[in-house]
């Protein structure tokens, strides 16, 4: 069996040089490793060339950025294994991952997605400590969705599912999982595989986590939809409400001072879920906002957390 390891880059240059190391030098030999540049403005491409001399790895450059989603998904269409297994640009594998990993799925033949324990680093790569989130019995990942991972898939699952999606920014592996976990099993392989940089940069730093968020609660409300008249796990209705309130008014508040259009948009699709929010003063003092009153906004609490 074949193994694609897939890369979206996007100015994580200085990272490549040690992510390539650990994939060469892993046990499992038959794989390929494919890197989607979305138009890296740092020495990303200089960086990567000569390490193309190896007809194992390959690198896609687009044109245009296009967000984590569309760089993902470039890289899979390029892909040609059996297994796929989803690596951060700035993070590694410790050399058995491979291996591990395809002994997993041939034994789980009807798992679609399997994921594993972590190795939890500093920005140096320095192991801090390991995480280990397996998926409680008779439950989904719609409810008790995992953090990072060594994420691996089948072609066959993925090929039933509608893919990688070019909306998604952030969550994005998150939204896959949720696709997958509608095709097949989900299985966890509690070991270490996978070298988890804590980047300073990265994308569930600082003010990006909130952004992210948003994006998980979009990847929730979406397999909610998909999953109504199934009899596959879904979130309760009245968790996912809660959640999108919070979802539509932090894009209210965003657009604010920014398009007034797309803020009264948010508001009112808000409200097509939960009519019984035009009685509450937060909508009220949005709304007086997007009109041009500055009145004081109450603060906003919910979430998925």
């Amino acid at each position: 069996m074949k193994f694609s390891i897939i890369v979206a880059n996007y100015n994580n240059g200085k990272y490549l040089p040690e992510l390539i190391a650990s994939v060469e030098k892993q046990t499992y030999t038959n794989w390929e490793l494919i890197i989607a540049d979305d138009c890296s403005t740092d020495n990303s491409i200089d960086i990567l060339q000569p390490h193309l001399k190896n007809p194992q790895i390959k690198l896609i450059q687009h044109t245009k950025n296009q967000g984590a989603g569309t760089t993902f998904k470039t890289a899979m269409d390029n892909s040609t294994g059996d297994i796929i297994g989803m690596l951060g640009a700035d993070d590694a594998l410790p050399p058995d991952a491979l291996r591990v990993m395809i002994d997993a799925h041939i034994t789980n033949a009807k798992a679609s997605f399997i994921y594993t324990a972590i190795y939890l680093c500093d920005q140096d790569m320095n192991i801090q400590s390991i995480r280990s989130k397996p998926l409680p019995a008779q439950e989904s990942l719609i409810n008790a969705m995992t953090g990072d991972s060594f994420s691996t898939f089948k072609r066959t699952s993925y090929d039933l599912t509608t893919g990688f999606s070019p909306k998604f920014k952030r969550a994005l592996d998150q939204d896959l999982w949720l696709k997958l976990e509608e095709v097949g099993e989900v299985k966890f392989v509690d070991q270490p595989l996978y070298y988890y940089r804590n980047n300073s940069n990265g994308i569930s730093q600082h003010g990006n986590f909130e952004k992210a968020h948003l994006y998980h609660i979009k990847a929730i409300k979406d397999a909610y939809f998909r999953r109504l008249n199934t009899s596959i796990i879904n979130i309760d209705k009245n968790r996912l409400y809660h959640a999108l309130r919070y979802y539509y008014y932090s894009k209210v508040l965003y657009h604010l001072n920014k398009n007034r259009c797309k803020s009264i948009v948010f508001l009112f699709k808000n409200l097509y879920y939960l009519k019984s929010d035009i009685k509450t003063k937060l909508f009220w003092s949005l709304l007086l906002n997007i009109i041009g009153f500055k009145i004081k906004i109450p603060k906003l609490k919910g979430g998925l957390r």
